[in-house]
């Protein structure tokens, strides 16, 4: 392109002194000239140019002005070098030109091989400035999550007068609904020319939160069988619950963009969920007077596993607003561990406690989608609000221990056996609010 701007630039120095020693203004050959006499200037380095400027031999056939006026090949060699400027060359009395002070975009591309060296490259603020491309993206969010109840299991029941002496359930699993839980979230993505990125995203979310609690009725209710760590009490006046649950996630994935609005990806997660519960009952006894049991159980899930999925732009109208989808799904390896306790009364003031822990390992899934609309506030800052849903499934949870292990009041002899359950699942969903920065 530069052998072309300066080929351009010596043919016409060269038609300027043909003009000069014939007075008369040579004709606009295939647009090189705009209608004013002064060059076209090019907008794109991928310009091409539809035909060749005359050559030198034209301008010396017998008879031609420049032969005329004595320019030799040599001359006009030395004469191609002068920069026209608003078609005008500078010239001395003596027959010799000089570059004079060099404009436009000939100057340019003259003066760029040589003035731009090793030592003189853009510094960092100018291509913060001036990268417009955005090959760096941060994002921030708020997330505001909730999760849904564990697995239903019926824990206590009414008293009736039945065949078994039990009613209708009076508390269960499925009744431990959270409160939602908020966290951060960041990501950070490294995009190549070829619109192929790698992504770093991390988020964490605590403290989903149930608390629940049954009506105080005196001798109302009891242990639905098989009981809990192998106990079947009743009757109990009232029962109580606390359960917490926590979610942290970091994943490194690599995007391939397949289609101008959907790209492929890949990479790695590691996940961890971790839930604790509390519950306690009441009961009346003759002997002690007014007692309780307090059952427990804490679960940690450890998640290690590869992803695929999918990210569509659906919705860019090059508006205010644009809208994309993503969609992942992986399988994980779990390794879970969980430990039980049993806190009892054995005597009046005094409390007894026998506890057990197991571990193990345990496939599982997570599947993750998402629904992200983002909105331009300057060219390099947006706003983004979203959706955000998770489903794990394969995993130890607490209520899914309370049955299958035994721990029991028979004192320091009696027997404990422990044992896990991976059987569990779980959604969270919820919404984010955040910012995107390009540089």
């Amino acid at each position: 392109m530069i052998r072309k701007q300066a080929r351009l630039g010596r043919w016409m120095v060269a038609a300027s002194l043909a003009t000069a020693a014939t007075g008369t203004a040579p004709a606009a050959a295939d647009g090189w000239l705009s209608d004013d006499g002064t060059s076209r200037s090019v907008v794109s380095d991928t310009s091409t140019l539809s035909s060749e400027p005359p050559s030198p031999e034209s301008l010396e056939e017998p008879g031609d002005a420049t032969a005329a006026s004595g320019l030799s090949r040599a001359s006009y060699e030395d004469a191609s070098e002068a920069v026209v400027a608003d078609g005008v060359v500078e010239g001395a009395d003596d027959g010799s030109w000089s570059m004079g002070d060099m404009t436009g975009w000939v100057a340019d591309s003259m003066h760029y091989p040589r003035d731009t060296g090793p030592f003189q490259q853009p510094g960092l603020l100018q291509v913060l400035h001036d990268q417009k491309c955005a090959v760096w993206t941060f994002r921030s969010d708020a997330l505001l999550l909730w999760r849904n109840a564990p697995r239903n299991i019926p824990l206590y029941s009414n008293l009736a007068d039945t065949p078994n002496g039990f009613g209708a359930t009076a508390f269960e699993a499925g009744q431990m609904e959270s409160t939602p839980a908020a966290g951060p979230r960041f990501s950070i993505f490294r995009t190549d020319d070829c619109q192929n990125a790698w992504e770093y995203t991390w988020f964490q979310a605590a403290n989903f939160r149930s608390q629940e609690a049954t009506l105080p009725t005196v001798g109302g209710y009891g242990m639905t069988p098989p009981g809990i760590f192998g106990n079947t009490f009743a009757p109990i006046d009232t029962v109580a619950s606390d359960l917490s649950a926590s979610i942290w996630s970091f994943e490194l994935n690599r995007w391939a963009r397949w289609t101008p609005n959907i790209a492929l990806l890949h990479g790695f997660r590691m996940l961890g969920w971790g839930e604790n519960l509390t519950m306690l009952d009441h009961y009346d006894t003759t002997s002690t007077g007014f007692a309780q049991d307090i059952f427990g159980s804490r679960t940690y899930n450890s998640l290690y596993g590869y992803q695929i999925g999918t990210d569509v732009r659906l919705w860019d109208r090059g508006q205010w607003i644009r809208v994309d989808g993503t969609l992942k799904g992986g399988a994980y390896y779990n390794n879970a561990v969980q430990s039980s306790y049993y806190t009892y009364e054995s005597g009046p003031g005094t409390l007894q406690t026998t506890g057990v822990r197991a571990a193990g390992g345990a496939a599982a899934f997570v599947g993750e989608v998402g629904l992200t609309g983002t909105i331009p506030i300057t060219c390099n800052l947006a706003l983004r609000v979203g959706y955000l849903g998770l489903w794990l499934q394969g995993l130890a949870q607490p209520t899914d221990q309370l049955r299958g292990q035994t721990l029991t009041s028979g004192g320091p002899g009696s027997p404990v056996l422990g044992s896990i359950s991976t059987i569990g699942g779980t959604v969270v969903q919820g919404v984010s609010l955040g910012l995107e920065g390009r540089w």
